[in-house]
Parts: C-alpha cells; structure tokens; sequence
C-alpha cells in the first residue's frame, strides 16, 4: 500500500528525483542562453543561509529516518569520513506522509558507517524548506548554493577531533553526483574562495550533459581540471541521465591521465538504488523514463565505491 502510494505521488509530481538538467535547474533561470561558469556560480553561494550542520553524533540505533545526521564509528579515530549528496527530490517526498522518504540515502548511510567512516548525510533542502529542486531552484536552493555547502561540508568533517583530516570523500547520487563535478575542479574551487574541496569523489548516475533553454547548444557538465580521484558509476538503461554522455566526456580525461574512471551497469536504469522507486515512471525527453531497483547493482556498487575509496584515500 505504502509503495503504491509512493508511485501515485511520484507520478503527479512527474519530476521528483529527475534529471535532465535544464538552464532552469542550473540556476540561472534569469540567464537565458548563459552557460555555466565558475563566476555565475559563486555568485550564488549565498542564495540561501547555511546549513545548520549537526553538533551531535546520532547513535546508530536512532538512525531510521532520512534526514541530516552525523554517523561516528566506535571509538576515538582518527577515522576516514565521507560527505553523501542526495538527489534532487530531496529526503522527504511526501509532508503529509513522512513514511514516504528517501530510503535509500539513510541505507547508504548505515552502509558506508558499517565499512568504518565517519558520515554526514546532508540534506541541502530539508532546513530551507525546499522540496523538489529537480527543475529550477527554490527557497535559495541553486547549484552554486549547494556546491558552497559541500565545501563548508568538506571544511566541516576535516576539523572533526575524531576524522582523518586527509581522508574524506564525497559520494554524490543524481544532483549530488552532478555537483561532485564542480566541486572537484581547481577553477570552480578557486572561484568559491575554498582551501580545498574532498580527497576522492563517487558519482553515481550524474548528467553529465545539458542543453541551454530555448538553444540547441549542448554544455558538458564533467569539468576537464578535476583534482583529486573520481569514479563515476552508470547504466545502460538510464535514459535519464544517458550514460552515453558520461562515456563521450569522460573518456578523453582518462586517456589525458586525469584521475576520472567510468563504470557502467548493464542494464540498470537511473536511480537503480532506489528500492522504494521500483517500477516508477515518468516522462523524459528521451522517452519514458522507469526507475528499476537492482539488488545486484546496488551491491556492487557499493563495494565499487568502497575499493575505491579505500585505494584513493590510501587506507590500510
């Protein structure tokens, strides 16, 4: 009942946790034909206040909610830390029905927390009381607004007593994944006036494409000075966020000896994760778009995402 529920408002919305990024839902909607830059960016950083970030550890027991927590492994560290960036639909779907959430981002927390990190699951909307950012900002809630939180995130976890200040990541899914490629380039960083952004990054079905509003001009979204170690994980389903994109940008990166690497799922759809998503569907521009949870892909990609880490961060 609870899922069919779910679906029925996912399919009124017929945007929640979508993808394909328009001029709109880059934030500069009052732009028309602007591109992405690092300065029209930073120039948004303060659209909205900070993010109340959270002072107490949330004890493993008391998480079973998706909302913003810091997890903390047994023990006085110093440990490894990552940073999670949910998707554009935000943690909670439904106001009136709290049950109605983004399960998957809490699973992931306890994921990562089990292998050993410190993690912060963010939640960029929620405190600003934006609900769906998927296409065009609101209540403050732009791509440069949220590219500052995740460098105030990264600044964040390295002064934590208990975290290895050299050794925290930044694991991004849809917008979260999108926002991993600016945070992780020199000019963008430098842009925003920060020391440093996060020591290794995963994305997971991130666009790597967009295409202005009201023009025909295609801008790649994957950044060519990216700094530190990235993985990006795809499906070939995923008509959402195509993987095709993500292959054609990437790989010149590899084959110029960028730290980037692509891995693809076959046959996973966007938003494979999302268990509680099975078998939704919605328009899309490149025809209907349906979400299909894959055990098998959410697995692997979680032990693809830990091995990474693990050799990027240069853990034991």
């Amino acid at each position: 009942m609870m899922h069919a529920e779910l679906i029925r408002i996912f399919r009124q919305a017929h945007r929640i946790l979508g993808m394909w990024v328009l001029l709109s839902g880059l934030g500069l909607a009052g732009h028309v034909g602007a591109q992405p830059t690092p300065y029209n960016f930073s120039g948004d950083a303060r659209s909205a206040p900070d993010l109340p970030l959270p002072t107490e550890v949330t004890p493993i027991e008391a998480a079973n909610y998706p909302k913003m927590m810091l997890l903390k492994p047994e023990g006085h560290g110093p440990f490894p830390a990552v940073v999670l960036g949910h998707q554009c639909g935000g943690l909670v779907f439904s106001r009136t029905n709290p049950n109605i959430a983004n399960w998957s981002m809490l699973q992931w927390a306890k994921d990562f927390h089990a292998a050993g990190y410190v993690v912060l699951l963010l939640d960029f909307m929620g405190p600003r009381g934006a609900t769906v950012v998927c296409n065009g900002p609101q209540n403050g809630v732009t791509l440069g607004r949220s590219i500052q939180d995740f460098f105030q995130a990264s600044a964040y976890m390295r002064a934590l007593p208990y975290v290895n200040p050299k050794q925290v990541g930044l694991v991004g899914f849809s917008q979260g994944a999108l926002l991993t490629f600016f945070v992780n380039s020199k000019a963008y960083r430098e842009a925003f006036k920060q020391p440093q952004g996060f020591d290794a990054y995963v994305s997971f079905y991130p666009p790597c494409r967009f295409m202005l509003r009201g023009t025909a001009t295609v801008v790649d979204l994957v950044q060519p000075d990216i700094e530190k170690p990235q993985l990006v994980l795809v499906g070939t389903r995923d008509n959402e966020a195509p993987y095709s994109d993500c292959q054609s940008t990437i790989a010149p990166l590899e084959k110029a000896g960028k730290p980037m690497s692509i891995h693809t799922y076959e046959d996973a759809s966007h938003c494979w994760d999302c268990k509680s998503l099975d078998g939704f569907s919605k328009p899309g521009r490149h025809g209907t778009v349906t979400y299909t949870y894959s055990p098998a892909a959410t697995q692997d990609s979680l032990q693809r995402s830990l091995a990474f880490l693990r050799q990027s961060l240069a853990l034991p």
